[in-house]
């Protein structure tokens, strides 16, 4: 059964409590709504508003904000977003963590961190909370995460297997109570619900997503995981999570799930850690690609307050066009290879006579792209970024250029027309050239070091680029991405990444101008990448390493124009 094609805002992102120190409470809230309302003139308007992680009171449970931080109770902040004409939605954390009850206790599980489904009070007390926030709040938008159905008390001697099967039904049956009480909800899955969360990484020895599409029978959006990079090196993070999520939904849909019935982590936009601080750059190029995966659903996570004029503009332009093709039942499949493992890949909704193509080059290198579509004969650039990409057509094939990590909207047939080109995006930048250094990369008893051409065009910037694998460096792999220096700001803002303390990258006689990731990054990276403005010729480049024990290097220079 189609699900309804739904937009929704959510707080997370514009505050952080798991890795950043930016609280969520009612000022925040009245914040952004605030900051909504000038999404009105722009035709951009969610469908939800979503209050995120952390609402709940600690020791009182699901039928109470928390009183610390929502002094008054949710009564101005709810009755506002109804005002507004949307419906509320709320975050629930499945296994209750982070929360101690009292009146819980005797479902408190044996990692005296989450509360089991399967003995004691807790499960009634959240699926009547459920119905509470439904009945009383008007609840319409549900989003459940951090789930361990597993989850036992002290003394529970059954096996894994059994318990988490059990555990499953126990959330399906509170879920279809709920769905019961109110027929118009929408119900979302986040993090907890697959078995394992490292899909994503590129690489031998990454084991398939573990999760069960039966649940669809409850959930109408199935989550494809928190904003991350990928082990393929890019210049800018932003991309490198874009990638992911391509990843994540392709593996999600060879796994049982319907590419309409995933949600990937939206279009995200804000300045706390959970987003690596990316605020809008890259934010209409990401809200596009979620709009081109098939989801048929607009979601945006962070800081309204962040995106331009043109943003929304652009991004409403976005949203009619896809809203026009899923009315008219127009359906999306993969194109190309796996993402990041062939030279390109994308996404395509409809066909030749009416259709939309998000092709997208995940490489460092220039591809060309030569896409058979039958019934097509004409197609036109409708969305790029940097320098518009080279697109030829003739009867059912049509070729495109695309340059380094770059991305673009293809319209076919009907689409190919003016009302539905999309002004192009320049919050993000692109390399314009880009091409490898031919280097010798010896071993040191820390790290790597190789020595520059003793000719190097003066115009061009150099590129490094580190990576680690989880292997020791003498013996011959193949290893995986072992990713490191993860970190977060609930300490404070971090001005050095970690991930560059372990792997150094230097240019004799230069300083760097630019690196990536330029910021803390909660999950870690297995790559860090370093930019050099034209050094010398015939310097030295080094990396070197911290790790301990030491891990197998693999080294890539590049000469780079912007």
């Amino acid at each position: 059964m189609n699900r309804p094609i739904f937009t929704a805002y959510s707080t997370w992102a514009l505050h952080d409590e798991l890795g950043d120190t930016v609280q969520l409470d009612e000022s925040l809230v009245l914040r952004a709504l605030d900051s909504l309302e000038r999404w009105w003139e722009f035709d951009f308007f969610p469908q939800y508003f979503n209050i995120d992680y952390g609402w709940t009171d600690p020791e009182l449970g699901y039928r109470h904000f928390y009183r610390e931080r929502w002094p008054d109770g949710p009564d101005r902040v709810l009755k506002r977003i109804h005002e507004m004409g949307m419906l509320p939605g709320l975050w629930y954390a499945v296994n209750g963590r982070h929360l101690r009850v009292p009146s819980w206790q005797a479902s408190l599980a044996s990692d005296n961190r989450n509360y089991s489904l399967l003995e004691g009070p807790y499960y009634r007390d959240l699926s009547d909370g459920l119905l509470y926030a439904a009945e009383v709040w008007g609840v319409r938008f549900f989003k459940f995460d951090f789930a361990d159905f597993a989850a036992a008390v002290p003394g529970d001697s059954r096996p894994f297997e059994t318990r988490y099967a059990l555990g499953v039904e126990r959330f399906v049956e509170m879920v279809a109570r709920l769905k019961r009480a109110a027929p118009d909800a929408i119900t979302i899955a986040h993090c907890g619900f697959a078995r394992q969360d490292s899909v994503g990484k590129l690489g031998p020895g990454v084991p398939p997503l573990s999760a069960d599409p039966a649940l669809l029978e409850v959930i109408d959006s199935f989550f494809s995981g928190d904003p991350q990079p990928t082990d393929l090196p890019a210049t800018a993070i932003q991309r490198s999570t874009d990638l992911y999520q391509d990843i994540m939904v392709r593996s999600m849909l060879e796994c049982g799930f319907p590419l309409h019935r995933i949600e990937d982590h939206g279009a995200m936009c804000g300045l706390t850690n959970t987003c690596h601080q990316r605020g809008r750059e890259g934010l209409r190029r990401s809200h596009i690609a979620q709009l081109a995966r098939g989801g048929r659903r607009d979601l945006f996570y962070g800081d309204p307050s962040l995106p331009t004029a043109d943003d929304l503009a652009g991004m409403a332009s976005a949203r009619r066009l896809f809203v026009d093709a899923w009315r008219r039942n127009l359906e999306c499949t993969p194109l190309g290879s796996r993402p990041g493992e062939g030279p390109w890949h994308g996404w395509l909704t409809g066909g030749g006579r009416r259709g939309l193509a998000w092709l997208v080059n995940p490489h460092l290198q220039t591809c060309i792209i030569r896409l058979p579509i039958v019934n097509l004969a004409k197609a036109a650039v409708l969305f790029y970024e940097g320098e518009r990409p080279a697109l030829q057509t003739q009867p059912d094939e049509l070729t495109l250029r695309l340059g380094p990590e770059q991305a673009a909207l293809i319209g076919l047939g009907a689409y190919a027309a003016p009302e539905w080109v999309l002004p192009p995006d320049d919050s993000s930048r692109l390399p314009r050239f880009i091409e490898p250094l031919s280097l010798e990369w010896q071993p040191m008893p820390d790290g790597l070091i190789a020595t520059l051409p003793s000719a190097l065009p003066a115009h061009a910037d150099v590129m490094v680029i580190a990576a680690v694998r989880d292997g020791a460096p003498h013996l011959p792999g193949p290893f995986p991405p072992l990713r490191i220096g993860h970190q977060d700001n609930r300490h404070g803002v971090i001005t050095e990444p970690e991930s560059h303390r372990l792997l150094t990258i230097t240019v004799e006689g230069q300083e760097y101008i630019a690196q990536t990731p330029s910021v803390s990054l909660w999950n870690g990276t297995s790559w860090v990448l370093r930019r050099f403005a034209p050094p010398p010729a015939g310097a030295v480049v080094t990396i070197r390493s911290k790790l301990n024990p030491p891990r197998r290097l693999r080294a890539e220079a590049w000469l780079v124009e912007w």
